[in-house]
């Protein structure tokens, strides 16, 4: 008896070998794709690492390969702008794109990964169906529409970050939930992401993912709230260097701007009354842009009649001052007090007038 048993444990050992899962096998579709080159790479929250590599013929592919532990995975197309987001882990996995969508099966972190893509999916398909009001309101100069759209539109990202939040508590070491944090964190600012790496349990933040959050973290801290805001030299539209420590004011507004940004265009009217009304209680402003093009830039001061400071270093999303400040979309503002420190910061409309009159009390 005990040399059965002895032979049934020993025959369940080598099948369970023969059956588990040595490495990832990612066969799949993209339609419409012409014939080429892909490979499936992972983010490590600062650069994408190339895992495997395959052809497409007639939109088909095949990768191969192993990982060491689950990671959010992308597969690209040589030449093409996309990418098609997976979880990848050692298993045999199916992925099918085309106009109905994105399906992937086999992976077990792709379930709670798709929980996480509606809600992103939700915020995509309100912008669509605000953005043509928008834009008409932007067109008839009605700031107090694009203001009421923009409220709107807060609400429901709002919604879906809470939801976000209550999927991470849900899986606090699952690496779906480091891989949408990093995916998203170059979008966020320091709160919001120290509160979501606050959700991530200590399996997680050991992760390369979780190590990457905690970097972002640590850049973010020296331009947050309450800290001193740190220096830096550009140039005027005369050729003159301006330094942000140059401008003096009881409140100081740093205005990251573009020529070329409709929505920073959009806003300047606003931010024009504001100065009016508050520069002679001891408001003033700095904008600082982003163009490369410096006709356009100097162009756009006189249109909108931006009276205050400028400086630019002209290299678009190069700019030094934007690396700094980990700026990410425009405008972006941060409101300073006289000595500096960072009051407040991406407040726009009423709020950013009502911040200031508050201050300047």
């Amino acid at each position: 008896m005990r040399k059965l048993l002895l032979s049934i444990v020993a025959a369940s050992m080598t099948l369970a070998a023969c059956n588990a899962q040595s490495g990832y096998k990612v066969t799949g579709t993209i339609e419409g794709m012409p014939d080429g080159k892909a490979f499936i790479a992972n983010f490590d929250g600062t650069k994408l690492d190339t895992l495997a590599k395959s052809d497409i013929t007639n939109g088909a592919f095949e990768f191969t390969g192993k990982v060491s532990e689950p990671t959010g995975a992308f597969i690209m197309v040589v030449g093409q702008r996309f990418s098609l987001p997976i979880m990848l882990e050692n298993a045999n996995i199916t992925v099918n794109a085309g106009q109905a969508g994105l399906n992937v099966t086999g992976s077990e972190g792709q379930k709670i990964y798709d929980q996480f893509m509606a809600l992103n999916m939700s915020i995509q398909q309100e912008q669509q169906k605000l953005m043509p009001e928008f834009q008409a309101a932007n067109q008839a100069g009605d700031q107090a529409k694009m203001q009421e759209i923009q409220d709107q539109f807060q609400k429901v990202v709002e919604v879906a970050q809470a939801k976000e939040a209550e999927l991470i508590k849900a899986n606090p070491d699952s690496y779906v939930s480091t891989f949408v944090i990093v995916s998203g964190m170059g979008q966020m600012e320091y709160e919001q992401l120290k509160e979501k790496y606050a959700l991530l349990g200590e399996k997680a933040k050991a992760t390369a993912h979780g190590k990457a959050i905690a970097a972002q973290i640590a850049k973010l801290e020296s331009t947050a709230i309450g800290q001193i805001a740190p220096n830096f030299t550009v140039t005027t539209p005369e050729g003159e260097s301006i330094s942000l420590y140059d401008i003096k004011g009881k409140v100081k507004l740093v205005d990251f701007w573009a020529s070329w940004c409709g929505p920073c265009r959009g806003e300047n009217p606003h931010v024009v009354e504001i100065y009016k009304e508050y520069h002679p209680k001891g408001l003033e402003i700095f904008g600082v842009s982003l163009d490369n093009n410096k006709e356009a830039w100097v162009k756009a001061i006189a249109d909108d009649g931006l009276v205050w400071k400028h400086g630019s270093d002209l290299k678009g999303w190069q700019s030094a001052p934007a690396k700094l400040y980990s700026v990410t979309g425009i405008p972006h503002t941060i409101l300073l007090d006289e000595n500096n420190k960072i009051i407040a910061k991406n407040l726009r409309g009423d709020e950013l007038k009502q911040k200031i009159a508050e201050l300047l009390k």
